[in-house]
């Protein structure tokens, strides 16, 4: 009787796996399996399809423009937009696959992006970096120059392979600490599916023609600057349906204005949705603002009346003034025309350095981070010391008067043997009695999976009454802003600590703060933010602006697990550094 029992219970458990077996199939017979190569992988995102392999080619070259250039007159600028950059005044840009900007890529969630970067500049080393994308598995495909690879080195080929596993609007950029570099970029949209996807429900549209990529490039040799949206001056056209909710994706570059922007919509209402990437609490707003730096979704309510609105972008902000606009005119595919009633009932904007606190994520901040206080709290403050250079002067950008120092070979591959690292604890010898910056590699030390609070406070304003607000971007990380204030006119690290102990520094808000990797320290003010740093390896955080970036105003955070190892590093790798040579080699 047993063993009938047991050959009966076999049976039944072979049923059962092959009953598995036979769904298994099924699912992956009806699944569409990995490509070997796809260059369009744009396409309705499915939680279950297999991620596609999307390979992509960008090719970096410069372009000589003549002066006065009849092709892109603003009678026939749609001829040029797309092939050639008309700048009037410059001698030359860079482009990529003859374009500015460069091209546009759109993937789902966890594709795996095999990208070739060829640079064809000749002289110009560069590095490109996939903003939005932590690298959790790939630090080296990073991009961050002289930190996780060499330069691409001119009439070379540097291959990107990593998988987008962050979805949201992001955007690609040059990082080579030349200005020239800054008009380089192209949007990078992570789509996911309807089914992750939290506001799939409230919105109809998603498409090419609603992702704005806002850029400034200068116009004359005076410096004067000009708003474009993908890479068009004047003013273009969107068609919308009736009675339909459009998600737009827009992408503040900055450039080397780094102005804030402002979109309005004439007698329409605007839902800002996600930030930095990060979906958000669906916010009914009348006026968009977006950062330097800033990704920022909002999605556009149509009405049943027909016509043409205006959707303006002007620049504000420091840049208030310069009197920068740029209409798209949304227009409704009828000849039907009514009067409609002005939308005055809409949320009122908040300033530009509390808007962030008026802003609430999906979910509530991590344990880790909810704490009164951090142990482990960084304060950074930013300056410059001024230098005269002959009849004019040069700045000297730096945190806490550490002005950073690439090292001469990437920290990831290698710890070259002439770095001078400094930070807080660690201050060179030769920094000790100088009153002026130090000139070092700025590397700051954070545990695995340490709860890390940074205070970040302008104290330029107090030496040179400049009020320009500043934009930081941090590699590899998101973060929480759980504080803002204008005005806080911090002196120094130990002015802010001490201000910070008797509760008149800033006030922290830690309830569903705003997941972001871009944060805005206003003119004389102070921000904070929280993350968890559960990333290993180099990460840089750098100023928005190139020219103070690549002139100091960067550190390095290295995060390490107490064995001190980093993800592993292909073997064929290349690399880089200083070469001295023997004594003699001469015969």
């Amino acid at each position: 009787m047993a063993s009938v029992r047991q050959l009966k219970g076999l049976k039944s458990r072979i049923s059962v796996v092959l009953g598995v077996v036979t769904i298994t199939g099924l699912v992956l017979w009806n699944t569409e399996l990995p490509k070997a190569s796809k260059q369009n992988c744009d396409r309705e995102c499915h939680e279950l399809d297999w991620p596609l392999i999307c390979r992509y080619k960008i090719v970096l070259e410069t372009q000589k423009i003549q002066n006065n250039c009849q092709k892109c007159s603003s009678n026939n600028q749609t001829e040029c937009q797309h092939d050639i950059y008309c700048d009037r005044f410059s001698e030359k840009i860079i482009t990529a696959n003859r374009q500015v900007p460069g091209p546009s890529i759109r993937v789902c969630e966890n594709d795996i992006m095999v990208i070739d970067i060829v640079n064809r500049i000749p002289g110009h080393s560069v590095s490109v970096h996939w903003r939005g994308q932590w690298q959790k598995e790939t630090p080296v495909m990073d991009g961050a120059p002289m930190v996780t690879q060499c330069p691409i080195l001119p009439h070379t080929t540097f291959q990107y392979k990593f998988r987008a596993a962050q979805a949201g609007t992001h955007w690609w950029q040059i990082l080579s600490g030349d200005e020239l570099s800054d008009r380089v970029y192209g949007s990078f949209i992570v789509k996911q599916s309807k089914r992750r996807e939290p506001h799939a429900s409230i919105y109809d549209y998603d498409e090419i023609p609603h992702v704005l990529l806002v850029e400034y490039t200068t116009i004359s040799q005076n410096g004067i600057n000009e708003m474009r949206i993908n890479g068009v001056e004047s003013n273009t056209s969107i068609t919308v349906q009736s009675n339909s909710k459009y998600r737009f994706r827009t992408i503040n570059t900055g450039g080397v204005s780094q102005c804030p922007i402002e979109i309005k919509v004439h007698k329409h209402h605007l839902t800002v949705i996600a930030i930095d990437g990060h979906a958000i609490e669906p916010k009914p707003v009348d006026v968009i603002q977006v950062e330097p730096g800033e990704t920022l979704d909002f999605i556009l309510t149509t009405i049943k009346n027909q016509g043409i609105y205006d959707m303006t972008v002007t620049s504000e902000g420091h840049c208030k003034d310069s009197n920068h606009t740029h209409t798209l005119y949304i227009h409704y595919n009828s000849t039907l025309y009514n009067t409609i009633s002005d939308t005055d009932n809409l949320a009122k904007p908040a300033e530009y350095g509390e808007r962030h606190l008026s802003i609430t994520s999906l979910d509530s901040l991590p344990y880790e981070l909810s704490a009164v206080e951090l142990k482990n709290t960084i304060y950074l403050g930013f300056s410059s010391i001024k230098y005269q250079l002959g009849e004019g002067s040069w700045s000297l950008p730096n945190f806490n008067n550490m002005t950073m120092v690439l090292p001469s070979a990437p920290l990831l591959l290698q710890q070259p043997e002439d770095v001078i690292v400094c930070n807080a604890e660690n201050v060179p010898l030769k920094c000790r009695s100088s009153i002026t910056s130090c000139e070092c590699t700025h590397i700051i030390d954070l545990p695995l999976g340490s709860a890390t609070e940074l205070v970040i406070f302008d104290t330029e304003h107090t030496l040179f009454k400049t009020d320009r607000s500043h934009s930081f971007y941090l590699h590899g990380h998101s973060f929480y802003v759980v504080g803002q204030k204008s005005k806080a006119f911090v002196k120094s690290a130990d002015h802010a600590k001490k201000l910070d102990s008797d509760s008149h520094l800033v006030h922290r808000k830690l309830d569903r703060s705003v997941l972001k990797n871009t944060v805005v320290v206003p003119a004389a003010g102070v921000s904070v933010v929280r993350f968890i740093a559960d990333n290993p390896g180099y990460w840089l955080f750098r100023s928005e602006k190139t020219s103070e970036w690549s002139s100091g105003l960067s550190l390095i955070f290295r995060v390490s697990n107490p064995s001190g190892s980093f993800p592993q590093v292909p073997e064929d790798f290349p690399k880089c550094g200083n070469f001295i040579g023997p004594e003699f080699f001469l015969a």
